[in-house]
């Protein structure tokens, strides 16, 4: 299947794919679309931000330097395996663009992350999709779309926008039958919302592997998405390619010294995480008493589709979720989900006045 993109991707749009809407008068903008948290930064990360405004007049460290170091001394990293982002979106078309030229081939589950895709079309490679088993990555789909030309193979642990967790024992499987020129590329931006010994396990065995990029992001549990900071743990002869290939001062000044402070307080990351799991099973136990469809799974959102495509559909909540109470959400885009919509987790009062609305809306 050749890489393809909504039209809008390839003629100059007339607005951008989604801008932020501006909610009823007198409402403040809910903002349950784009999977960011409801619970603000670590402390530590706000001083730190501040600390580092006094001086803007001076560029950012173009190797974000403190901010690996910090990253290597909280997981047991070498820091020089590191490479930092401008959000970990930037590093996939990094990675990409070392591995892949025109007409060679990238294999992503059929409802990965759609970045896979963006990437896939920048490139002019070609596209596969493996399918899946009730929404999770088919190992062996994936396998079997392996040829000559395929250069990368896309993975999301959890996945987004299902939510879904392909087991570790999976990840390796999947890792152990690849040919040793094709790189697996581990998206772990919602992985602190694993278990950390299944993530601790995960990182440890890409960590360990010649052909295994991991990327992760400070965007969600963190609390840090308006500095767009990720970062990626890399093979030692991989990183001076990826590091040439990214954006020079990619990470703005403020942004690294918030994420190096953020990093060392997983206290804080950890109270987010059991917040957001809690947040997860309230929606999840009222979505099942208003007979609403979910994909169970881990992250900060639900993929929910809405029983009818005229009557109650899901754009029609959407409108009125904004019109009525300035939350916003959005339809999802990616093939075979016309009718959905990934509902990120708010605070227990935004997600109690959302489960409202449904109760309304849906009898």
């Amino acid at each position: 299947m050749t890489a393809a993109l909504p039209q809008a991707y390839f003629n100059p749009p007339r607005r951008l794919p989604f801008v932020l809407p501006t909610p009823p008068q007198g409402k403040k903008l809910i903002s349950l679309a784009i999977n960011e948290s409801p619970y603000g930064c670590s402390r530590k990360a706000w001083v730190a931000a501040e600390a580092r405004f006094g001086n803007p007049n001076r560029y950012p460290d173009p190797s974000s330097a403190d901010l690996r170091r910090a990253i290597g001394k909280q997981f047991a990293l070498d820091p020089e395996r590191i490479v930092c982002g401008n959000g970990s979106e930037e590093l996939l078309d990094v990675v990409a663009r070392m591995f892949v030229r025109a007409g060679d081939e990238i294999i992503m589950s059929q409802s990965g992350f759609f970045q896979f895709a963006v990437v896939a079309a920048r490139l002019g490679a070609e596209l596969k999709r493996a399918p899946e088993n009730d929404y999770i990555t088919d190992v062996d789909g994936l396998l079997a779309l392996l040829g000559p030309k395929t250069k990368l193979v896309f993975l999301a642990v959890p996945n987004n926008p299902t939510g879904t967790l392909l087991p570790v024992d999976d990840v390796i499987r999947l890792h152990e039958n690849l040919p040793p020129e094709i790189v697996l590329v581990l998206d772990l931006a919602y992985g602190e919302y694993m278990e950390k010994v299944d993530l601790d396990r995960l990182m440890r065995y890409g960590g360990a592997k010649p052909n295994v990029v991991i990327t992760r992001t400070f965007s969600k549990a963190y609390g840090l998405a308006a500095l767009r900071v990720g970062w990626a743990l890399a093979p030692d002869w991989m990183t001076p390619g990826l590091n040439l290939l990214r954006g020079v001062g990619n990470i703005n000044a403020i942004a690294q010294a918030a994420a190096a402070a953020a990093v060392e307080d997983q206290v804080f990351v950890d109270r987010v995480v059991a917040e957001t799991t809690a947040e997860r099973s309230f929606l999840a136990r009222h979505f099942t008493r208003l007979g609403l469809h979910f994909v169970p799974g881990y992250g900060n959102f639900l993929l929910t589709r809405f029983p009818d495509e005229k009557r109650k559909s899901a754009a029609k909540f959407i409108d009125l979720a904004m019109r009525e109470e300035g939350i916003w959400l959005r339809p999802v885009g990616e093939p075979g989900f016309a009718n959905w919509s990934r509902i990120g987790l708010g605070s227990r009062a935004e997600n109690d006045l959302l489960v409202r609305l449904l109760e309304e809306y849906l009898k």
